[in-house]
């Protein structure tokens, strides 16, 4: 296994919901960590919250001067599952990528992951006056997605925001889980 010569970023695979766990056990083991997060609004019936949410759900960065000691402390800390790498070995990120990443942590509001959701999905409305509504993604943009309603005596177009929905299967999934 090749490591690198010189201190550099590394992406780490995290266990689901032990982001703060792995961080505060890295942090004691002396490595500069990276646990990147924005600021988004939870909307509720009865409140409104501001809650900081990983912008890669099960990721983390750390740096450190790699060697196989070092590796396997990482390994051996709770939570982690891996550190990312190729058939060389572990692979650094660039440090231009990792700035982009501490600008992205500026941004207050919910990061649109293009790839959650798909013209064709179906979705259920779970915030505004239309909640409870099903239908599909007609099409999209970057603020708005224009959903197609089968509707009696035709069919209706309604457009929404992204955090207002959720796929239709997790509404399902989280239906069978809660009970």
């Amino acid at each position: 296994m090749q490591y690198s010569r010189e201190e550099s970023w590394y992406v780490i695979r995290v266990r689901s919901q032990a982001e703060q766990l792995v961080q505060v056990g890295l942090h004691k083991k002396d490595f500069e960590v990276l646990n990147p997060t924005y600021q988004a609004l939870s909307i509720r019936k009865d409140r409104r919250k501001v809650l900081s949410k990983p912008i890669f759900k099960g990721y983390m960065f750390f740096r450190a001067l790699l060697d196989s000691e070092k590796h396997l402390e990482i390994l051996k800390t709770t939570g982690v599952v891996e550190i990312l790498k190729n058939r060389k070995g572990p692979t650094p990120v660039p440090d231009e990528q990792v700035e982009n990443v501490r600008i992205l942590e500026k941004h207050v509001g919910d990061c649109f992951h293009g790839t959650d959701l798909v013209v064709g999905d179906t979705v259920f409305v779970r915030d505004g006056p239309l909640t409870g509504l099903r239908g599909v993604i007609d099409r999209m943009n970057r603020n708005k997605l224009y959903i197609h309603v089968d509707a009696i005596p035709g069919s209706v177009m309604i457009e929404v925001e992204p955090h207002q929905v959720q796929l239709e299967k997790d509404t399902v999934y989280s239906l069978v889980t809660s009970r």
